[in-house]
């Protein structure tokens, strides 16, 4: 059995949960009798208690995407500037967009931060020009292009 750290930040699962994650992040497609017999447990285990962390939304077990793969080969991340009032109807209408792939709430100057992707600079362009620029409530952006991905990981458990 594969040793783990102590994380405190993941409190609610006990071992036998954490290593059933830590397996699932390393391969998703793992047969749960092959972790049952790694974790001297019943298949039936494995996949019980896989289905009640999937319905806790601890757990997802999804097909992750290169974006370079399938064609969007630039990223990119956009601060907004918003009105306060206006927040909730600008991100309502961000969702909406193809282009957006997540939305935060920050702090500081920029309220909203955006991951975009998109196939090319072209792309890009008219998205900042057509899209973002005629959102009504969005006082400024400050957009910061992606040169060289240095980490990316999604793996939590340790």
């Amino acid at each position: 059995m594969e040793d783990i750290k102590n994380n405190s930040w993941c409190h609610e699962l006990d071992e036998i949960d954490r290593q059933i994650v830590i397996f699932l992040e390393k391969n998703a497609r793992m047969p749960f009798t092959k972790i049952a017999e790694k974790l001297g447990v019943s298949e039936r285990t494995v996949r019980i208690r896989v289905a009640q962390m999937q319905e806790d939304g601890i757990l997802s077990l999804v097909g992750v995407v290169n974006p370079i793969k399938v064609g969007l080969n630039v990223q990119t991340f956009v601060h907004l500037s918003v009105q306060p009032n206006r927040i909730e109807e600008v991100v309502s209408q961000l969702k909406e967009m193809e282009e957006v792939r997540w939305i935060a709430l920050t702090t500081g100057e920029y309220p909203l931060m955006l991951d975009v992707l998109t196939r090319d600079y072209d792309d890009l362009s008219d998205f900042v020009m057509n899209k973002l620029n005629k959102i009504e409530g969005v006082d400024r952006t400050n957009v910061v292009n992606v040169l060289k991905k240095m980490k990316s990981r999604f793996n939590f458990m340790r």
